[in-house]
């Protein structure tokens, strides 16, 4: 960590952004972890700014906000930093990932090495004032928000941590406003050089004294000190860096080592991992990755069906599809053996149905979609469970993963158009139990099929998974409103979803082609064209899939 002789006096600046967010529960799907560091841009309009901080805005956990932690302001020019530096996670890196209230001018040379402990500023016209009380403590949730493992570490150690104020003088500001340094009563204590003392240099006594004294200095990194004075103590910072290791979303290298063509239109990759570990974790039923497909793609995060291995060795297969976003086209035209790839750790989301009410699984796919169902398949086999696998293709010459489904025995039944086997939905459901489970992976005509037949033959809905493994996202043009924020935004060719981001907002997304819900938003008018699975109806009348869905005319959305 080192140490710049801060700039005294700093020059006015501009308030670029002002961020305020709601507590969100199980953030990052963590369980009882709350959080509210997603926050918005709040729209070009006057907004209070009193003793705890913005209306509307919230913390998450007890040791946030108060009157010493009111108002957190981000270096904005460190983002540039942090795109260079984390090429991986470019994508969520942009303003408002610190969790921040206060973004200035970029160029305005505001940060941990110009700003001073006690240093009092002025914002608009209206006499607010506000006071810097200490750098923040960058915590464990900046790791699962930027998805690197010692991102708070990081933030840490390279002084780009912000920093919070007190409110001296409460009242209305807004973006555009001019902020002024109007005192500066510690020159010598500029947080960098605080933080030298806090995370480095813990042993010197004198300094700590000096610190307990200094004005304006926030209660609790006075208490770390105060601990160190008086009780020779020193706080443990493993829990606040590291958290939740096991929760936090891996991501890790891996090599291509075979690419072969399946059909003329798939073809199956096997990555494998370039730091091997001694228990591998088996590929699990539904299991799929996520893939940084680094800068030649535009980097593109795309998920992907696991079809057999584990999580040092597996295998992909991915159609090349002609109206691609992207992914598959960078997989099939510009990937090749010995390329490495960032991807993270397996999940499942397309799980088996285990419990007592179910006792046989029907698989049934179409086209690509049997990549969702192999290691389900050998899964069921291995476990000695009902099942059986319908595999439905135009063409002989189009299956794929021939050699996996021959293990499975005869409980995979190949439905080729032109050997005249069609797939039978309707004898596949009227024969099913109540105990059977129906999965469909395949185009959306595939799924649109299953659930008007299943209607037709009153079988309950609720015994149906499924999962397009891709979906238009084109469309007329249609224009959302954002409630509250005072933003119009106009969406052409483009997702609802990558619109949404390029304004700021930060919409949280996995599978990006509307199977798993989670870039759910809120919808409070307008008509919705529903794409996609992640919905169930009753959730379709106040949300859509911004990755899919479509709008017609206006929208005003509930972000």
């Amino acid at each position: 960590m080192g140490s710049i002789t801060p700039t005294s006096p700093l020059p006015p600046t501009r308030i670029l952004q002002l961020r305020a967010g709601r507590v969100i529960k199980n953030q990052f799907n963590i369980p009882n972890l709350d959080s509210a560091i997603f926050k918005v841009s709040l729209p070009p309009k006057p907004v209070y700014l009193g003793p705890l901080g913005l209306t509307g805005d919230a913390q998450g956990a007890p040791t946030h906000g108060g009157l010493e932690k009111a108002f957190m302001h981000y270096c904005s020019a460190h983002y540039t930093y942090w795109k260079r530096e984390l090429p991986e996670s470019e994508k969520l890196i942009r303003y408002g990932g610190f969790g921040e209230n206060l973004l200035t001018s970029p160029d305005d040379g505001y940060n941990e090495h110009t700003i001073c402990v006690g240093d009092i500023f002025e914002i608009g016209e209206n006499g607010v004032r506000i006071q810097v009380t200490q750098p923040r403590q960058p915590c464990f949730k900046l790791n699962h928000r930027f998805e690197v493992r010692d991102m708070a570490l990081r933030a840490q150690n390279n002084n780009m941590t912000g920093w919070h104020h007190r409110v001296l003088v409460p009242g209305y500001i807004q973006p555009g406003d001019e902020m002024r340094l109007v005192e500066r009563i510690n020159p010598e204590w500029y947080l960098s050089r605080l933080q030298y003392y806090m995370y480095v240099d813990r042993e010197n006594m004198e300094i700590m004294r000096e610190l307990l004294e200094l004005e304006g200095l926030g209660e609790e990194t006075r208490d770390i000190f105060k601990l160190r004075v008086e009780k020779g103590k020193y706080r443990n910072e493993n829990d606040r860096l590291i958290g939740n290791q096991e929760a936090l979303l891996k991501w890790s290298e891996y090599k291509l080592i075979e690419k072969r063509k399946e059909t003329e239109t798939i073809s199956s990759f096997v990555f494998t991992a370039s730091e091997k570990v001694d228990n591998p974790i088996k590929v699990i039923p539904g299991a799929h990755v996520r893939v940084k497909l680094g800068p030649k793609s535009g980097n593109l995060v795309r998920a992907y069906s696991v079809v057999e291995g584990d999580s040092n060795t597996f295998t992909l297969g991915i159609a090349h599809d002609t109206n691609s976003r992207g992914g598959s086209k960078f997989m099939h035209k510009q990937l090749s053996v010995g390329d490495e790839l960032v991807f993270s750790k397996m999940a499942s989301d397309f799980p088996l149905r285990e419990d007592g009410e179910c006792e046989e699984h029907i698989f049934i796919a179409g086209g690509v979609g049997i990549t969702a169902f192999l290691a389900s398949a050998r899964f069921t086999k291995e476990h000695r469970q009902k099942f059986k696998l319908y595999y439905a293709m135009k063409r002989e010459n189009e299956i794929a993963f021939k050699s996996i489904l021959d293990r499975l025995d005869g409980n995979v039944q190949l439905c080729i158009s032109e050997n005249g086997t069609r797939l039978d939905i309707a004898k596949i459901l009227g024969q099913a139990s109540k105990k059977t489970h129906i999965y469909v992976c395949g185009p959306s005509r595939l799924l649109d099929s299953v659930y008007t037949i299943a209607k037709s033959l009153n079988f309950p809905q609720t015994s149906i998974s499924s999962e397009a493994f891709a979906i238009s996202t084109g469309g007329d043009p249609f224009t959302v409103e954002v409630s509250d924020q005072g933003k119009m935004l106009e969406v052409k060719e483009e997702s609802l979803l990558d619109v949404l981001r390029s304004a700021g907002f930060d919409v949280a997304s996995s599978c990006e082609v509307g199977n798993c819900g989670t870039c759910r938003i809120g919808v409070r008018k307008g008509t919705v064209l529903h794409r996609g699975t992640g919905l169930l109806e009753e959730e379709k009348k106040g949300m859509m899939l911004s990755c899919v869905s479509r709008g017609v005319g206006t929208l005003v959305l509930d972000l």
